[in-house]
C-alpha cells in the first residue's frame, strides 16, 4: 500500500474514531429509578404517645395534692394535659379555701388524687384519667375524663363517632339507656337525664376495635352507693351511624 494510501486511511479511521468517542460522550446512561422510600404510617410514633410520666406533689398542713399526667410525642398534647391538670388544682383549692377560716378542723384530711391509664385500639389511643378527691362532707368523689386522639393526633369529641355527627348520639343514647335500665334498682327518670342524648352527658367514652365504652360518673345515673357505670355499645348496634374511620366494617 502506498504512502497516499496509508494516509488516508489513517484519516479515515481517525475521523470514525472520532464519531464514537462523541456519540460516547453525549450519550448517558439513564440514572436508576428509585423508588421513594414511603415510610409506613402505622411505624410513625403516635403524636398522643407516651414519652414520660410527669407527677405534681403538693402537701400542706390542709390538704396533699398528687397528680400524674403524660408528656407525649407532641408538645401541644403534652401542655392541653397540664393545663388539665392545672385546672383540677386550682378547682380543688378552691373548693377547699374554706380550710383558710377553720384551719384544724380539716388538718391534713384533705386530698386530690390525679392518675392516668391508656387504652389503645387500632386506630385511637384513649387516655383515662381518674380524680379522686375529697374536700369534706360526708365522703370524698371520684371522676374520670377521657381525652381520645386518632393517629394524626386530632383530640376526638363526641360527634367524631359518628357519620351524621352530634346527630348519631340520639341513636347511641338509645343504647345506652336500654342497657342501663336492665340494672338492678334502675331509676327511668334518673337515666334520662343522665343518659339522654346531650353531649356533657357522652363526654368520657373509650373507643376500643369493636364498639365504644361510655363512662358515667357517681351521681350520673344511680346513686352514690352504685359507683361509677360503665356501658359498652357494640359498633354493629349502631353502625347505621357509626365512623367506619373509628369503626371499620369488620367481617
Amino acid at each position: 500500500m502506498s504512502n497516499k494510501k496509508r494516509i488516508v486511511v489513517l484519516i479515515f479511521s481517525l475521523l470514525i474514531l472520532g464519531v464514537f468517542i462523541a456519540i460516547g460522550f453525549h450519550t448517558s446512561t439513564p440514572a436508576p429509578v428509585i423508588s421513594p422510600n414511603v415510610e409506613d404510617s402505622e411505624a410513625k410514633p403516635w403524636p398522643s404517645g407516651e414519652v414520660e410520666k410527669m407527677s405534681v406533689n403538693e402537701k400542706t398542713n390542709s390538704y396533699t395534692i398528687t397528680a400524674a399526667y403524660p408528656k407525649t410525642n407532641s408538645d401541644s398534647i403534652s401542655m392541653h394535659f397540664f393545663n388539665y391538670i392545672e385546672d383540677q388544682i386550682s378547682q380543688f383549692k378552691e373548693d377547699t379555701s374554706w380550710v383558710n377560716e377553720i384551719g384544724s378542723a380539716s388538718d391534713g384530711a384533705l386530698t386530690l388524687d390525679i392518675d392516668y391509664k391508656s387504652e389503645n385500639s387500632d386506630l385511637v389511643q384513649n387516655y383515662i384519667f381518674s380524680i379522686s378527691s375529697y374536700t369534706g362532707g360526708a365522703h370524698g368523689l371520684q371522676v374520670r375524663k377521657t381525652f381520645s386522639y386518632n393517629r394524626t393526633g386530632q383530640l376526638l369529641t363526641t360527634s367524631d363517632l359518628f357519620v351524621n355527627g352530634i346527630e348519631g348520639l340520639k341513636t347511641l343514647s338509645s343504647l345506652v339507656q336500654k342497657e342501663l335500665l336492665k340494672r338492678e334498682g334502675a331509676d327511668a327518670n334518673w337515666i334520662a337525664d343522665g343518659a339522654g342524648p346531650k353531649e356533657d352527658n357522652y363526654s368520657s367514652f373509650v373507643i376500643t376495635n369493636t364498639g365504644v365504652t361510655v363512662l358515667f360518673d357517681q351521681y350520673q345515673v344511680a346513686p352514690y352507693s352504685d359507683g361509677s357505670i360503665d356501658i359498652f355499645i357494640p359498633a354493629t348496634a349502631f353502625n347505621k351511624v357509626a365512623n367506619p374511620e373509628l369503626f371499620p366494617k369488620r367481617h
